[in-house]
């Protein structure tokens, strides 16, 4: 489907490497973010983009057997993977869609959760615009957005640990997909109809050796898309792929991780709407 064309990562048993990375270093940070907004049992849930279901499996646990999770995600593959890794528990109910084409009922959710899907998408304000309908009037969206861009190797002291930067941000404008979204997410939740409350930040940082294999392997997927759409030189591709090489056993170089901001927004009230 078309939104697979805006995604730059593997998919599937492809990434799960990767990911495992992703979840051991942002999943403890993302749950006491779910836990300190009071998502409760019983509740109605939207995991969008839920991947491989590692938080899907914690909402369903969150919400016991009388709540409701759906786990929405656009890669058939990623959902076959959710489904071996969360099971077949009465409370998850997998859909296979893109959030742009709205695919849960208006007002059903009580809480929308999404984290770091919005860069990939082709239209992230048709995507608020979907998870605001499907919010119950006095559900909440929480939302958790990676700044990839601010990736930073500490000390930083060699001019191959920047390359990839210039890269991620080329392929985003040439794939359609929203790799600039960071900074424009106030406003774009604002557009959707929704207030924020509540928005935290945090940046893990590591000199762990699969701190910075989180970033190796996802370099190492975009390498064909950057070639072939961001314009990168092959011998700077070399070039950082041996700086990479060189620093991720070593303990003595740490890395400046996503930073990742956390919002609990509300739906606005209809009579307040312009």
């Amino acid at each position: 489907m078309a939104a697979a064309m805006t995604y730059s990562m593997a998919v599937g048993d492809r990434d799960a490497a990767r990911l495992a990375l992703l979840d051991q270093h942002y999943n403890p940070s993302s749950r006491a973010f779910l836990e300190s907004v009071g998502v409760w049992s019983g509740a109605t849930v939207a995991d969008i983009g839920c991947g491989h279901g590692a938080m899907t499996a914690w909402l369903a646990e969150r919400v016991g057997p009388d709540g409701i999770v759906y786990a929405v995600d656009a890669s058939a593959e990623q959902l076959e993977i959710a489904r071996r890794l969360v099971g077949d528990l009465p409370q998850v109910r997998y859909v296979h869609a893109r959030i742009e084409d709205a695919p849960l009922e208006p007002g059903s959710i009580d809480w929308v959760y999404s984290r770091f899907l919005l860069m990939h998408v082709a239209d992230a304000a048709a995507a608020l615009t979907a998870m605001e309908r499907m919010l119950a009037d006095d559900g909440a969206l929480l939302l958790e957005m990676s700044d990839v861009g601010a990736l930073r190797f500490v000390p930083a002291d060699d001019p191959a640990a920047d390359l990839w930067r210039e890269w991620w941000f080329a392929l985003g404008r040439a794939r359609g997909a929203a790799h600039d979204i960071y900074d424009r997410t106030p406003q774009l939740l604002t557009e959707a109809g929704f207030i924020i409350a509540r928005r935290d930040r945090f940046q893990p940082v590591s000199a762990m050796p699969e701190a910075k294999m989180l970033h190796a392997l996802g370099f190492e997927q975009c390498v064909p898309a950057y070639l072939e759409h961001a314009g990168a030189d092959p011998a700077a591709i070399d070039a950082h792929r041996a700086f990479l090489q060189r620093v991720v056993p070593d303990t003595d170089i740490a890395v400046e991780l996503y930073a990742t901001s956390q919002y609990f927004a509300r739906k606005r009230p209809r009579a307040r709407r312009l």
